[in-house]
């Protein structure tokens, strides 16, 4: 028959299981966080640059200008001026190294479904981040449940 006792483990077993319960913690899900937290932070910045780029083509629009001055990156930070003489068509990145060439007003609406599908990316990467939070909270009350057994033999 079962006793209502809860089985007692000796205190070297107790402080290994306690160790691999915290190693877990570290190891992995504080990862798996971090990797949720890097995703989400690049869907965000790559969110801005769409926003950016909205910005910017409307405001071409608006002043009906062709002519283009901007900055275009080299790599490594470096930087040059550049002159576009018809920005009347533009590159827009679509995702997965794809890029679309379009007329301005076109690309404002490109973009704006770009930032939408990114969004959806970013709420993917928070939900992620809930779970391993409460996956963590769940681990952290195991461990404190497997010190009180401890304590209490």
């Amino acid at each position: 028959m079962a006793s209502g006792k809860a089985r007692t483990l000796p205190p070297a077993e107790l402080a290994a299981k306690v160790r691999g319960y915290e190693a877990f913690a570290n190891d992995v899900l504080k990862a798996k966080l971090d990797a949720a937290s890097a995703r989400r932070a690049r869907y965000e910045a790559e969110r801005e640059e769409l926003a950016e780029l909205v910005r910017g083509v409307e405001a071409l629009c608006a002043e009906g200008r062709r002519e283009l001055k901007t900055l275009v990156e080299l790599g490594s930070g470096v930087y040059c001026r550049a002159t576009v003489p018809d920005a009347s068509r533009i590159c827009v990145s679509v995702g997965l190294g794809f890029h679309v060439e379009c007329p301005l007003d076109e690309a404002a609406r490109v973009a704006e479904a770009r930032r939408e599908a990114l969004q959806e990316k970013v709420e993917e990467c928070i939900a992620e981040a809930a779970r391993v939070r409460a996956h963590m909270r769940f681990v952290m009350g195991a461990i404190g449940e497997l010190q009180q057994l401890g304590a209490g033999a």
